[in-house]
């Protein structure tokens, strides 16, 4: 049960409010010393902040897949808690005679943990993630929650002046969400090279709302996009008129290759775009089969036998270091390898790696564990520790086009040297 950390997704939606404290500080009764006040953190609006975040964050990825697990309509898998998020949670919160206003609070957060082990693994691989991302967790991403997780949390609100817990209550979680926002998902834009424009969501000016088309929405224009994004070469998913999380990741694909603002966002200058395609395609015109990674632009290119062409979104690599969670490695550096490779060996299947699971994985490089791989959060800007990840319908397509061993996978890009101790492995 996740009652010990249940408060996480409690965050999400109230407002966090800071315990009472002395100016002096508390007093050690048996050394007489003036302990450091503890609880002095700034509150948030847990609700106020997600709502308003510019870049994706896997915590609410994390979310919306469990809710799609029990088989809610989250619009598309995309970061953002937004309306098709909340009308999700509302759902969710009637259909278990619940009070449905779309909110998270305790009971929802109870009646979500008992409804499936897999549903509880996802909201803890949330919390695990970030805490790995920021320094504070070196053990398995795994979903299973512990005393390295309790650890991890208590090291973190100690950095942050709050009371150490070792619980995610309602001023940790906010603060999580904020620390992650600026010093993960920011820098990770930031160490790519990528205008910070382009990673950021757009803003939909009032009253424009009818031209833009995003994840959730319905109807004849959503057609037209997904038949024109399949014509172009992506995988938008069924055609059925409705904007799926498959629909979202293929327009975040065309974004990314025509150099546009990456948020799965159909505006006036994508609809542009579509109508006349500038991006450049593969690297080369040979057939494959072969996977070429952009990593500049984000990109995978799939190519077939034939010459036929499928451009998926991919994260690789951030650049970032990190607290590596195999024994005696210490910190190592997210980097994606450039060069000529071939695909080594495959896991049809879950990998359960250290730093998190990896969806039917081809990896493609003898040493370091650099993978093409299946992953729930997949952004616009490089975020992996190394490996080339793809949504799992993507790595399900790569699967079904008979990709293996022994076919060529390019790497290329505006990618520095690879440095002493790069690493791979998620």
């Amino acid at each position: 049960m996740l009652r010990r950390y249940s408060p996480l997704i409690l965050s999400l939606a109230i407002v966090a409010a800071a315990c009472g404290s002395s100016d002096d500080g508390a007093v050690d009764a048996t050394t007489g010393t003036t302990e450091p006040d503890m609880s002095t953190a700034e509150p948030i609006d847990g609700a106020a902040y997600l709502s308003d975040l510019e870049f994706a964050d896997p915590t609410v990825t994390y979310l919306q897949h469990a809710l799609a697990e029990l088989g809610y309509d989250v619009g598309g898998i995309d970061g953002f808690y937004g309306s098709a998020t909340t009308t999700a949670v509302a759902a969710f919160q009637s259909d278990n005679g619940l009070n449905a206003t779309g909110h998270i609070n305790t009971e929802t957060v109870e009646a979500l943990e008992a409804q499936s082990e897999q549903v509880e693994h996802l909201l803890v691989e949330a919390i695990q993630t970030q805490l790995a991302e920021l320094g504070y967790y070196a053990e398995a991403v795994d979903g299973l929650w512990g005393s390295g997780s309790e650890e991890a949390i208590v090291a973190f609100q100690e950095s942050q002046a709050i009371d150490p817990t070792g619980m995610l209550d309602d001023t940790t979680f906010p603060r999580l969400i904020a620390a992650y926002d600026a010093e993960v998902i920011a820098e990770h834009a930031a160490a790519s090279g990528a205008d910070a424009a382009l990673t950021q969501r757009t803003v939909i000016p009032a009253g424009q709302e009818a031209d833009y088309l995003q994840a959730g929405d319905s109807g004849a224009e959503i057609e037209t996009l997904q038949r024109r994004l399949a014509e172009l070469g992506y995988r938008p998913g069924d055609i059925d008129g409705y904007f799926s999380a498959h629909t979202a990741s293929a327009v975040l694909a065309f974004q990314k290759r025509e150099g546009l603002q990456r948020d799965a966002i159909v505006g006036p200058e994508v609809q542009a775009r579509l109508a006349d395609p500038q991006g450049a395609g593969p690297q080369a015109s040979e057939p494959g089969p072969r996977v070429e990674i952009d990593l500049d632009r984000q990109i995978l290119f799939a190519i077939t036998a034939d010459g036929s062409v499928t451009t998926i979104n991919t994260s690789t690599g951030s650049g970032r270091e990190f607290q590596s969670a195999e024994a005696g490695k210490g910190i190592v550096v997210a980097h994606t390898p450039v060069g000529e490779f071939t695909i080594l060996r495959v896991i049809d299947g879950l990998r359960e790696a250290p730093l998190g699971t990896l969806y039917r994985p081809m990896y493609f490089t003898s040493a370091g564990g650099f993978a093409i791989h299946g992953n729930p959060h997949v952004p616009g800007y490089p975020a992996s520790h190394g490996c080339a990840r793809t949504a799992n319908y993507d790595m399900d397509f790569l699967w079904d086009l008979g990709l293996g061993v022994d076919d060529a996978v390019w790497v290329y890009g505006d990618n520095p040297p690879a440095p002493d101790n790069a690493a791979g492995g998620f």
